[in-house]
């Protein structure tokens, strides 16, 4: 349950609902019917997304990151990001869905055996009408039993949650600039020599076993990475 609270609080925070500082726990637990472990507990999964900053005895402030950039997408956000866009939410186009065996490449990428049989889906998002990224991503179909186009053009990540109560453990990223195959820059009505921020994931569930690897190339003017960490002392 603390997941779904979490979630909405994130969208609520995107959406400008919360522009200084989130209610209190109390606030929070008569408006969810929840205890307050539960509250604390989504409080918690929105302060690792790094969408708030803690304040002992005052609460939980909203990071503004307007002074950034007008498009923000943050990295320490672990939910789909198809929902959790500044400005969002993202619209989806399929425009490719299939059912695989994985080559040696996507193996590698992936983290998954070569011959397994995964469902690719490529889609086209767009942020308030503007192409913001074209997303090639993967799903093993020992661990998703069931994906279908219809389903990849809401939120997947939703769906499995909801259908299979599949929650994400860990995610590796891998940040590069690469060229747009050419494939997709025909799709995307650009140059196939022009580099693009490309964001490789994979994500793991807390079995160790992959639910999900992707790709995605990012298109949208003037987007901002933005990274949330929670300072460790070594010295304990």
């Amino acid at each position: 349950m603390y997941h779904d609270i979490a979630e909405q609080l994130i969208q609520d925070i995107l959406a400008g609902q919360y522009p200084v500082k989130l209610p209190t726990e109390q606030v929070l637990m008569d408006r969810y019917q929840a205890s307050r472990n539960t509250i604390r507990k989504a409080l918690d999964v929105v302060f690792a997304h790094g969408l708030v900053r803690r304040v002992q005895g005052s609460g939980y402030y909203v990071i503004d990151h307007s002074a950034q950039s007008d498009a923000v997408l943050n990295m320490s956000i672990g939910f789909d990001q198809t929902a959790m866009v500044k400005g969002g939410p993202l619209t989806s186009k399929v425009v490719k869905f299939a059912l695989i065996p994985a080559t040696a490449a996507l193996a590698q990428r992936g983290n998954v055996s070569r011959g397994d049989m995964v469902y690719q889906v490529v889609r086209l998002r767009y942020l308030k009408g503007q192409l913001y990224d074209l997303e090639e991503s993967y799903f093993p179909q020992a661990i998703v039993p069931h994906l279908s186009a219809e389903i990849a053009a809401g939120s997947i990540f939703t769906y499995l949650r909801n259908t299979y109560a599949m929650v994400g453990s860990t995610t590796e990223n891998y940040i590069q600039s690469r060229p747009l195959p050419a494939e997709y820059a025909e799709l995307m009505a650009m140059s196939a020599q022009t580099d693009h921020l490309c964001l490789d994931g994979i994500n793991y569930l807390a079995s160790g076993k992959v639910f999900n690897f992707s790709r995605t190339y990012f298109v949208y003017p003037g987007l901002t990475l933005y990274y949330h960490t929670t300072n460790i002392d070594l010295n304990r």
